[in-house]
């Protein structure tokens, strides 16, 4: 499934701007099998059509203001995506939105109706995206919005300026605007203060990505205060090969409108039954992963930090982990590993996005199955019962819990 765009130029209307007028197009917009632009009039006279007759100027515009914020793979946790409604202009755009995390897109998409404008949106739809097909889609709309410009001699817009600077960006460059994006800045109009503060991060650590996920976790008067424990984490990393049977790929897309703990608890049982474990049986974690331990404190709200490649696998967490929340962020780092396309490196957070609640439940599952658990407990829900169980799976005591109030007695 993905985003597709499709648009037929049209005679130039009269409007005034030149550049409204160089793009007029007939544009249709698909969300795999739903048509986001079908349309029809408020007062239902002439039925249904797929496509909006409008300039590509002002959506062209919107996208690539906003392209570093789509192509960031970590954001703030207020982060509200990218909306098509704000590319405004005085035209009718599709109440679309796409918010990107860990290289998937997650589009949203609601019906619109709202006067004073003469159509209503007519469909809805949820799902999950490969984020480097909707930037590429993205990026031939832009391009061929500014090639039409340039064809019909519009020169100095705000477009062509904003996508000639993308376009020419070189590494350094693309790596803090992506970690200023992460942070919810404007990468060509950030504050001097927080550009510095970004800047220092990453020379400091050295991996613009890792900067960019403390975004999920870190509070902005911290992020200085988080340098020391990566570098440290980072110097820790010993990929080792990591021995377990394939999952196969997670098809995100049949993911929408599913709680994220489902998807978790499916692939940790499919993966227990690949490794010969009975509901009850412990995993032998530290067979599959070696967790290491820095001598200071992880930041706030970050568990650990994963390094990751091809099926090599490593995780490093803070000074005060207990023996409990190693195996835990093994678990969580094989979920990650095992749901999506992990990054060179990334942070274990706290964060509530649906990739970390997935992976939390993965890891739980793995751990102490809820199956085991009832099988154990034998009806007996009592806190030394909960004690005995998470002793015997080597877990805390509240992951047992939760196991059992979602999934045992639910």
């Amino acid at each position: 499934m993905t985003l597709r765009f499709k648009w037929e130029w049209e005679p130039e209307p009269n409007v005034r701007l030149p550049e409204l007028a160089a793009t007029w197009s007939r544009l249709s917009i698909d969300l795999g099998d739903t048509p986001v632009t079908l349309v029809e009039r408020r007062d239902g006279s002439g039925g249904p059509r797929h496509g909006l007759d409008v300039p590509l100027y002002p959506l062209a515009e919107f996208l690539a203001i906003n392209w570093w914020g789509l192509s960031a793979t970590s954001h703030l946790p207020s982060d509200p995506g990218v909306r098509f409604t704000k590319a405004g202009a005085g035209f009718a755009w599709p109440d679309l939105t796409l918010r990107g995390d860990r290289g998937l897109v997650w589009a949203s998409l609601r019906q619109r109706d709202k006067a004073p404008e003469h159509i209503r949106f007519l469909t809805q739809a949820e799902t999950v995206l490969d984020a480097d097909s909707v930037l590429t889609g993205i990026a031939d709309l832009i391009d061929s919005t500014v090639r039409r410009l340039d064809d019909r001699g519009v020169h100095g817009t705000l477009l062509q300026d904003e996508w000639a600077s993308i376009q020419h960006a070189d590494q350094e460059e693309r790596d803090y605007c992506l970690v200023a994006a992460a942070w919810g800045q404007d990468p060509y109009d950030t504050a001097p203060e927080m550009e510095r503060l970004l800047l220092g991060a990453g020379a400091e650590i050295g991996d613009a990505a890792l900067v960019a996920d403390l975004a999920r976790a870190v509070p902005r008067e911290r992020l200085a205060d988080s340098t020391g424990w990566l570098r440290e984490a980072t110097r820790s990393l010993d990929l080792k090969s990591l021995r377990l049977p394939s999952l196969g790929s997670l098809d995100w897309s049949a993911t929408a409108g599913v709680a994220p703990w489902r998807i978790g608890y499916e692939r940790a049982r499919r993966l227990r039954v690949l490794l010969d474990l009975h509901p009850s049986q412990p995993v032998p974690i530290e067979d599959l992963v070696e967790v290491r331990q820095t001598q200071s404190l992880a930041p706030v709200n970050v568990d650990g930090l994963v390094g990751s490649e091809g099926m090599s696998l490593a995780v490093v967490v803070g000074a005060t982990a207990s023996v409990n929340a190693k195996r835990f962020a093994a678990a969580r780092a094989i979920g990650r590993h095992a749901l999506a396309r992990p990054h060179t490196r990334s942070l274990l957070t706290r964060s509530t996005q649906y990739t970390e609640r997935t992976e939390r439940a993965f890891a739980a599952e793995l751990l102490a199955p809820a199956e085991g658990i009832a099988e154990i407990l034998g009806g007996d829900f009592s806190d030394e019962a909960l004690q005995r169980a998470a002793e015997y799976f080597r877990v805390n005591t509240i992951l047992v819990q939760h196991q059992v109030e979602n999934q045992v007695v639910a």
